[in-house]
């Protein structure tokens, strides 16, 4: 053990090494399990620490002796050689008591991690600031993370520490609801971030892409299946799927999300347009449908209401219905946003709540969709797998072409649209 202080005063710091530590860390949260605690927070565990409690203006940032022994047995070493471990092994002690406690999934977040924290807990990008600039680097931060493996991660929405404007909440509110964790956070003795506390208008712009973000999880879900099991990151930095294009190389202001939704957001005060770049091929503007070539820079208006979206051709974008939190009701209704191409989509889905997905209680769907002359058809693949969804309506929407709908039975079927 090591004592030192934080921000709740003087604290303890386990060895979490040990194994024997670790178990005993994650039985102890049995106390929180016990009233119906689902998830846990793991916070200052760099770990941060002062010499003297925080109320004293003297204090200085401090580490452990370097010498101090770490782990036990065969992994006996000093913090010298753990200390940029110890965030990731509280996380996997949190986790890995959770599994023992709880028969459902739990949620767990970190601010610090290493390589392989992703099998662990989420992890969001620390104390930022109700400021523009970090506002802007919370993408490439995001990226980064994502294409070092580590898929499930977020910044605090309209800055932690600080007072946001109503136009920097706007943005940030729109930038966040592409981030994988989507949460909004704020210092105690800041301004009340909640979006009413900024206006109607502020408060309108928040829940349409709280909303948004809602009728997309869907394909968030099957993003995080595919992070889970491919390593594959669900924000992606363009030259991700344009390896082969120059212009994408240093294009850190805008992000894929998946492989088939592009965003643009605006992250500098009173900007009301902004030059965007379309790679290759043909794209659809989000909220227009305007069909749009690649492979050149346009600009597009972006009113404070307004972030500016894309969807490229051949995309299959799973679409439901607005809820107030997930699971609120039953999907019954599953509309695919359909972009005019060739393209295909694998939709997975599994209970949300259990390991029995472990037991092979999921299911996966593959749509695709083909240009055939003046024709686009879409084939809707048999569902396969053990899980079978509540009874639904499917409602296929091909930008320009219409929309039909059929009740999903989980067998194959073909689409044609003219």
């Amino acid at each position: 053990m090591f004592h030192g202080y934080v921000w709740p005063d003087r604290a303890v710091f386990p060895d979490f090494m040990r194994g024997k530590v670790r178990e005993w860390w994650g039985n102890l949260q049995h106390h929180l399990t016990d009233v119906g605690v689902a998830g846990i927070w793991n916070d200052m565990n760099e770990p941060a620490l002062n010499d003297r409690p925080f109320g004293d203006l003297e204090g200085d940032k401090i580490t452990f002796p370097m010498d101090a022994p770490a782990g036990d047995g065969e992994d006996k070493t000093t913090w010298k050689e753990t200390h940029n471990l110890y965030g990731m092994n509280m996380a996997r002690a949190c986790y890995e008591g959770l599994q023992k406690l709880r028969s459902q999934r739990s949620f767990v977040l970190t601010r610090s991690g290493f390589a392989g924290v992703q099998r662990y807990s989420a992890v969001w990008t620390g104390d930022n600031h109700s400021k523009w600039e970090y506002l802007e680097m919370s993408l490439p931060m995001l990226c980064n993370l994502g294409l070092s493996g580590v898929a499930f991660v977020g910044a605090d929405i309209g800055g932690f520490a600080g007072d946001a404007s109503p136009e920097l909440f706007a943005r940030w509110m729109q930038m966040g609801m592409l981030y994988p964790l989507m949460r909004g956070h704020s210092m105690i003795e800041t301004k009340r971030h909640e979006p009413w506390e900024f206006g109607r208008e502020v408060e309108d712009i928040c829940r349409k892409y709280i909303e948004l973000r809602y009728q997309l999880l869907a394909y968030f879900y099957t993003l995080f299946w595919q992070a889970a099991n491919k390593g594959e990151p669900i924000l992606r930095p363009l030259l991700y799927h344009y390896p082969n294009d120059s212009q994408t190389y240093e294009l850190y202001d805008q992000v894929l999300i998946g492989s088939d939704l592009m965003a643009a957001p605006i992250y500098r005060p009173g900007v009301e347009n902004r030059m965007v770049y379309l790679p290759e091929g043909i794209w659809y503007d989000w909220w227009s449908r305007e069909l749009l070539q690649g492979s050149q820079h346009i600009l597009v208006d972006a009113p404070l209401e307004k972030m500016p979206l894309f969807i490229c051709a051949g995309a299959i974008i799973p679409l439901i219905s607005v809820m107030q939190y997930a699971e609120e009701l039953p999907i019954s209704e599953l509309r695919l946003l359909v972009a005019p191409g060739t393209g295909k989509f694998t939709l997975y889905e599994d209970d949300g709540n259990t390991f029995a997905y472990c037991d092979g209680m999921s299911s996966t769907t593959q749509y695709r969709v083909d240009l055939e002359g003046n024709q686009v058809v879409v084939k809707v693949g048999e569902r396969k797998g053990k899980w079978i969804p509540n009874e639904r309506k499917i409602i296929v929407e091909v930008i320009g072409f219409g929309e039909q709908e059929f009740t999903d039975d989980g067998s194959e079927r073909s689409l044609v649209y003219q």
